[in-house]
């Protein structure tokens, strides 16, 4: 916490007033991108985009593509290690990430409803691996950036797409 209110230029006890701890800061931090990255996906489907489209703008989103989104996924991934050891956060992830498995399950309809995605397969496993492969590109860009292009990741976008039919 010290070296955060050094970073920062402010006084630890200030920013202790509003973080009482590395954990409190994470949440907010883990909130603020889930609630970013929301606003620019709604911002998206409110252009009209549905379907194979609107999922492919989610993903884009999702995936860290450019500086923004991967400053994100370097705040991520410390959050997804506390909440793999803590209830708080754990609860925490499973509330706002359930928000987004839902779109996952309006986009597969639309999908479905266009002709763009048969009525078979395993939607609920189809979401599990948007999810798993999300959080997998978002530790590759932190951790591997010279594999992780924004190429490649968009291309892994596009294999998610495929991957629906």
């Amino acid at each position: 916490m010290r070296g955060l209110a050094d970073e920062l230029g402010v006084a630890n006890g200030a920013l202790a007033a509003y973080f009482p701890n590395k954990r409190a800061i994470l949440a907010a931090a883990f909130s603020h991108i889930f609630d970013v990255t929301s606003r620019r996906y709604a911002d998206e489907r409110a252009r009209g985009l549905r379907g194979a489209a609107a999922l492919r703008a989610f993903l884009t989103e999702l995936f860290p593509l450019d500086e923004e989104r991967l400053l994100e996924a370097r705040i991520v991934i410390p959050f997804l290690e506390y909440a793999a050891h803590d209830a708080e956060m754990r609860a925490l992830y499973v509330t706002l990430i359930s928000q987004w498995e839902h779109e996952f399950e309006v986009l597969l309809a639309e999908m479905s409803d266009a002709g763009e995605i048969g009525p078979g397969g395993d939607r609920r496993a189809y979401i599990d691996h948007l999810l798993a492969t999300t959080n997998g590109a978002q530790a590759s860009a932190v951790l591997l950036p010279e594999t992780a292009t924004p190429a490649r990741l968009s291309a892994l976008i596009e294999s998610l797409l495929i991957a629906a039919r």
